[in-house]
């Protein structure tokens, strides 16, 4: 079992509750640079007074998650916020600030139609893709390329969203960058990191992988560039999730980190205690190895076979969600 080191555990232990905190996003619009101590405190203000939205029991965990998190860490309650954007297909991000001047970029879960993407994702299909860059990430004069490439429309638009934030906050070059996401949102997090230079680590919460494609394609377009990038991809899961073995992993074995759960076994509070700390590790579960094998399996099939087979089980998880 792979143990974290001190540093790591708490850079992922502060990215975890910036995920829990972009399920309960949408309850509040936070102001311009406003502090994350104050956005929750917005939040719970919103719940004691309901204002017409609905909490959930574990709404109301994740408000409990964020407010006892700040108790211990002064990072996190003194960041602002940069940048909140819910695009036209619902991908949810953000940025925020931290006192230390270092950055924490965040994509939520699926969204609107995304189970479906995920499946286009592991179908190994190549589509046409235009990207966004900025030189140096500074300035609002871009460029944008077209790919023919294995990247998926939630993934380019992640990466584009990237760049043009970057730009936008007038990011330095040499800042120290760090994109999380989880389940879906780790899934886009590790294609921003893959695919730009400015990241400087990368956490995958219960984020799925790839398809060979997709990572072959990364392969010839970064060249020694790609092991490089990856050892800075770390990923974080349940010990039973079934999201993050699907594909085949971009993230190495020796970054790979699982949890001992509850309530659920593919929430992203369900890794943190009611104090917002990281559970303890623990081997992979059972049920987490057997869907890793099935998918293993499926990825090793050609693409013209696992295209409708992977897009169809995801149009159940569609339906269902």
């Amino acid at each position: 079992m792979n143990y974290l080191y001190k540093e790591l555990l708490k850079k992922a232990n502060e990215e975890a509750v910036y995920n829990v905190y972009m399920y309960l996003a949408h309850k509040s619009v936070p102001k311009a640079k406003e502090s994350f101590k104050s956005i929750v405190h917005t939040l719970e203000e919103n719940y004691k007074s309901h204002s017409g939205q609905i909490w959930s029991d574990r709404d109301k965990r994740r408000l409990r998650i964020l407010k006892n998190a700040l108790r211990f860490s002064s990072n996190l309650a003194n960041s602002v916020i940069e940048s909140l954007t819910v695009s036209k297909s619902l991908m949810t991000a953000c940025s925020f600030l931290k006192p230390d001047n270092s950055i924490s970029v965040v994509f939520k879960g699926t969204g609107d139609d995304e189970w479906i993407d995920n499946g286009e994702g592991l179908s190994g299909k190549s589509e046409e893709n235009t990207y966004i860059f900025y030189e140096n990430g500074i300035g609002e004069t871009g460029r944008k390329t077209v790919y023919n490439d294995f990247a998926t429309d939630s993934q380019v638009e992640a990466l584009n969203w990237f760049s043009m934030t970057a730009a936008k906050c007038g990011w330095e070059e040499d800042a120290q960058i760090t994109v999380s996401g989880h389940s879906k949102g780790g899934n886009k997090a590790q294609f921003v990191a893959i695919n730009s230079m400015r990241p400087s680590l990368c956490l995958s919460f219960d984020g799925q992988g790839f398809s060979p494609e997709a990572l072959n394609a990364f392969k010839n377009k970064l060249g020694a560039q790609y092991e490089k990038r990856r050892q800075s991809i770390y990923s974080f899961a349940a010990e039973n999730d079934y999201v993050n073995v699907l594909g085949k992993p971009l993230v190495p074995q020796n970054n790979m980190y699982y949890f001992k759960s509850r309530m659920g076994i593919h929430h992203m509070d369900s890794i943190l205690t009611d104090m917002g700390k990281l559970r303890r590790q623990c081997e992979q579960g059972t049920l987490s190895m057997y869907v890793q094998d099935i998918s293993g399996d499926l990825m090793q099939t050609p693409s013209y076979f696992r295209h409708p087979l992977a897009t169809g089980v995801m149009s159940l998880f569609q339906k269902d969600y």
